[in-house]
C-alpha cells in the first residue's frame, strides 16, 4: 500500500531490498539492463570497496520500472572475483540480490547509505522521463558476513519513489 503517493517506506535502521519493499505492497518492479561490465575499478570505487586502484569490478546499471513507469537508475559495483560469471545472468528477469543470493550464497546484512537531492542531468531526463526538477540519489556500501565492502550502490530516483523514516530513541 502507498505511502500517500509514495511506494517505498524506507526504515533507516533496517536493511531491506527494494524490490522484495515493493514486492510485499503488491506493486509490479521490473528492470531494463541499460549496461553491464567486467571492467577496471577507479580511484573512486577503489576507495568506497577498499580494493587497489584497477581491480576488476562487475558493473550493472539498470532502469527500474513500478508498474510500467521508470522510477530509478541503480548502479552497482563489486569486486568480480566475489561474483566470477555473474555476467551470465538474466539480471533483467529478478532482485540482483536474489540472483547473487541462487548463485554464491550471499546475503547482504546490512547498508551504510548517504541520501542526496541531485539536478536531474539529460540521461536521468531522457530514462526517468523527468523535467527539470531535483532527483533524489542513494548512494551507499553493502555489506555481508565480513567487514570489508561487498557492494558499492548509487540510486538516482524521481522523488516519488521514497519515504524515509527515522526513529530517535531517548
Amino acid at each position: 500500500m502507498e505511502q500517500g503517493n509514495r511506494y517505498i517506506l524506507r526504515d533507516m535502521e533496517r536493511f531491506e531490498p527494494i524490490t522484495a519493499t515493493l514486492e510485499s505492497r503488491k506493486f509490479r518492479s521490473e528492470y531494463r539492463v541499460l549496461d553491464m561490465e567486467v571492467t577496471e575499478s577507479n580511484r573512486y570505487i577503489s576507495q568506497k570497496l577498499k580494493i587497489p586502484i584497477a581491480s576488476r569490478i562487475f558493473y550493472f546499471r539498470k532502469l527500474r520500472l513500478v508498474d510500467g513507469v521508470p522510477k530509478s537508475i541503480e548502479k552497482t559495483h563489486i569486486l568480480y572475483d566475489k561474483v566470477k560469471g555473474v555476467e551470465s545472468a538474466d539480471l533483467g528477469k529478478q532482485s540482483f540480490y536474489k540472483t547473487l543470493q541462487e548463485m554464491f550464497g550471499y546475503v547482504t546484512r546490512r547498508s551504510e547509505e548517504e541520501i542526496l537531492i541531485v539536478a536531474a542531468g539529460e540521461k536521468e531526463k531522457e530514462l526517468l522521463g523527468c523535467g527539470d526538477g531535483e532527483l533524489m540519489m542513494i548512494k551507499g556500501i553493502t555489506y555481508k558476513e565480513e567487514p570489508e565492502p561487498f557492494e558499492y550502490f548509487e540510486i538516482v530516483a524521481v522523488s516519488d519513489l521514497y519515504e524515509f523514516r527515522s526513529v530517535t530513541r531517548l
